[in-house]
């Protein structure tokens, strides 16, 4: 049986009532299922129960409305069906890391796991993604002191990094004079500015005395912890794996994004934006969870 369509179609039917009461026999019955068989369907192919689900949905919406509207902490809390802000808050900072209060404040979000507020749902093509195309148990490693230079775009945009690459890689050789056959390169994310605005750096790993040519920037990451996650296909798929990081694996996990840059890093393996069998590794900056 098409599991994946299933549960898909159930995830449409959640979104689409996420302001309301939602029962699991209401879900289960929505697609066919008996309450018992389709939450053990929906877990294993999301790895999260239909509660969890719900109401990490749910909160993602409140950081968005948090973040976007002038509305109260408590019409938020009781818009999305917490029992009292006091549950909302809770919930908020197990799952942020932060407090609704403190997140509203935040200007530059940099404090704030700012990729939770997509508000993506899952779709039939990311769930494949899911089980195929991402490292669902990361490995957890410690980093010394990175030293990256290369070039800088502010967002996101496909074309505007598809044409940093193509600058940078022209004049990625002048920063190490023994450059590997197949080079490693770094995409280098931060948050910068007071209008949220996304960082993407193109660069490659120089020595702490090396000099940065005219027209780059450079960044020194100090000794960090990272979970490690691989990426399998496409790059257009990586917001499946991002959404699985964050709003699966992360709240689970018992850790905490710091506040340091992500990175993705492109060995042999990588075979090219568009190639289905590309694959390249995530590094999440994490520390230990609230306790």
């Amino acid at each position: 049986m098409n599991y994946m369509k299933s549960v898909s179609q159930a995830i449409a039917y959640i979104e689409a009532h996420l302001s309301d009461e939602i029962a699991l026999e209401e879900v289960a019955s929505e697609v066919g299922y008996s309450s018992y068989h389709f939450h053990r369907i929906f877990q294993s192919v999301t790895r999260n129960t239909v509660p969890e689900y719900i109401r990490g949905r749910r909160l993602t919406y409140a950081a968005y409305d948090l973040f976007n509207t002038d509305l109260r902490i408590v019409e938020i809390a009781i818009n999305y069906h917490f029992s009292s802000q006091e549950a909302f808050t809770r919930s908020f900072q197990q799952r942020f890391s932060i407090s609704p209060g403190q997140f509203r404040k935040q200007k530059d979000m940099k404090d704030t796991l700012f990729r939770v507020m997509e508000k993506k749902a899952l779709d039939e093509v990311g769930l494949r993604h899911l089980h195929e195309g991402v490292t669902l148990d990361p490995a957890i490693i410690s980093m010394g002191e990175l030293y990256l230079a290369g070039m800088e775009v502010r967002g996101l945009h496909s074309d505007q990094i598809g044409e940093l690459w193509r600058s940078f890689k022209k004049r990625a050789a002048e920063m190490d004079r023994n450059r590997e056959r197949d080079p490693i390169y770094y995409a280098l994310i931060e948050l910068a500015g007071t209008e949220w605005e996304v960082s993407y750096i193109a660069c490659v790993e120089i020595g702490e005395t090396g000099q940065t040519p005219e027209g780059m920037i450079d960044r020194n990451l100090p000794p960090t912890t990272y979970a490690v996650f691989s990426h399998k296909g496409t790059v257009a798929r990586i917001q499946d794996t991002f959404q699985y990081i964050y709003s699966t694996w992360l709240p689970k996990s018992g850790k905490i994004r710091m506040n340091q840059p992500e990175f993705a890093r492109y060995d042999h393996r990588y075979l090219g934006p568009l190639h289905e069998d590309s694959e390249f590794d995530i590094y999440i900056p994490v520390g230990p969870g609230i306790t």
